[in-house]
């Protein structure tokens, strides 16, 4: 039995893998301070239980089989700005932890290190505080440090960008082809195409190869160390 003596900071857990989310919950379980109000596997449910359970913090994965989570992200903060959101995502936190908190996410954690780190990460978004790791915050200060004219020099060039067509040229980025983009986010090979014309005409390139082979310097620069 949790004791009652302060309020329990109350959790929406949204992820389309029915036994992640089910080790999510008892990490949370675990914790006197915490309970898991409601499970969701994809974006709809997300919406529908954040607006019936009002939770104090939404956990999500970034790979959702309707909408992508920064979408879920841009929408749930849209709606209920006060939302304390922590991204808990396979998605290397260089190319996405960034994008995720412009979109109103307050903490990025990988899931790779959610076993030692999940429950601080809930309790400091909580608290009103930024979670993200050592590594990341030393990035983010040193951006944030550099003359204008310095970061002015590295435009965003991806911010026309939606959520889903981040992801999408980012796993071309990687080399995945369209089947297996497909695959990965739920979607059909002819949506990745759409995604894939779009995300062309949105950066003014002309061909395919020549996507594939701008996302994939693109991924590697960001990777050393560049901004989302």
């Amino acid at each position: 039995m949790k004791s009652q003596q302060q309020p329990l900071i109350r959790v929406l857990l949204v992820d389309d893998h029915p036994f992640l989310r089910q080790g999510v919950a008892l990490s949370i379980e675990a914790a006197k301070d915490l309970e898991v109000c409601g499970e969701a596997p994809d974006s709809a449910t997300a919406t529908r239980l954040e607006e019936e359970l009002r939770p104090d913090v939404v956990v999500t994965d970034l790979t959702l089989p309707d909408k992508g989570g920064l979408e879920l992200i841009h929408l749930l903060c849209q709606r209920r700005p006060d939302l304390k959101i922590l991204v808990l995502s396979m998605h290397d936190e260089d190319l996405y932890a960034e994008r995720c908190l412009r979109a109103g996410a307050k903490g990025y954690l990988m899931k790779s290190k959610a076993p030692n780190h999940l429950v601080t990460a809930i309790r400091e978004i909580a608290a009103g505080r930024i979670y993200v790791s050592g590594n990341l915050t030393q990035r983010l200060l040193h951006v944030l440090t550099q003359p204008a004219t310095a970061t002015a020099e590295r435009p965003n060039e991806l911010k026309e960008l939606s959520g889903r067509e981040f992801e999408v040229f980012e796993l071309i980025g990687r080399g995945k082809t369209a089947k297996e983009i497909a695959h990965m986010l739920g979607i059909s090979s002819k949506t990745v195409d759409v995604h894939r014309a779009r995300i062309r005409d949105k950066l003014n390139i002309l061909t395919n190869p020549d996507l594939i082979h701008h996302a994939v310097r693109w991924v590697q620069a960001h990777e050393g160390g560049a901004t989302v």
